[in-house]
């Protein structure tokens, strides 16, 4: 039989998490409403985004396309060892495309710029009235870093898969594009865009929650708790999209 004292933990626990999705839903609702975006928070908003997607651009983009030719090549000579070639590509974009670069790209902008978030929403701790409008900047660029780096992300590894594969000789380009449509057929490409766009949210919403903890507690477990929440909710969201996936 529970303890009293369990049940008052568990109180404060669902208390907590009660807190924490109405922060979220308060936040989506500010983002999507015209009036609160003033000149000053679309400013803020453009300098988050430049610093979470525009200044790592390059080496992002040099990553990207290193990681996917070494991949693209390893996965095509193990394919052709076991004479399944032409099931090399199709298993580049099914595994990686689909479910890695997401889930990379999501990582790759939460540890440039959650950090930097935590650290200046610290200040309005407490202060209810002033916590939306400055974690707005914050909520939005972060999730449109996420979006804009994994399409990009896509791109090059579309782009790198086929020469690697093919060589740059263009016989091969039309069955390419027919794989790629048969692919991402509506449903995958409706889930695709969903996946990105719930991690982006779960990015641009989970630091601005350090709003919300008191502002005695420690620093350091503070700015943890955040990343573990950050870190449950991607799995939630990739482990909800391979279950759908199996349906």
């Amino acid at each position: 039989m529970p303890t009293p004292k369990l049940l008052r933990q568990t109180a404060v626990w669902i208390h907590g998490q009660y807190r924490y999705l109405r922060f979220a839903a308060l936040l989506f609702i500010a983002a999507c409403s015209p009036r609160i975006h003033d000149r000053a928070t679309r400013n803020h908003t453009a300098r988050v985004l430049c610093a979470a997607a525009w200044q790592p651009l390059l080496g992002y983009l040099l990553a990207s396309l290193l990681i996917s030719a070494v991949l693209t090549r390893i996965v095509a000579v193990t394919a052709d060892s076991y004479g399944l070639t032409h099931l090399a590509l199709e298993a580049i974009l099914r595994v990686f495309v689909v479910e890695v670069l997401p889930l990379a790209s999501t990582l790759f902008v939460a540890m440039r710029v959650v950090p930097m978030a935590m650290q200046c929403l610290c200040a309005h701790a407490g202060h209810h009235d002033a916590v939306l409008r400055a974690a707005l900047p914050y909520a939005i660029g972060n999730a449109a870093a996420v979006v804009i780096l994994a399409v990009i992300g896509g791109f090059v590894t579309l782009l790198v898969a086929y020469p690697v594969v093919h060589g740059f000789s263009p016989w091969a380009l039309p069955a390419y594009g027919r794989l790629i449509g048969q692919v991402f057929d509506p449903v995958l490409a409706i889930g695709f865009a969903a996946k990105i766009a719930l991690f982006g949210v779960a990015v641009g919403i989970a630091p601005t929650t350090v709003a919300l903890d008191p502002r005695q507690r420690d620093p350091g477990l503070r700015e943890m708790r955040v990343m573990v929440r950050l870190l449950l909710v991607l799995v939630l969201i990739e482990a909800s999209f391979l279950m759908l996936r199996g349906f």
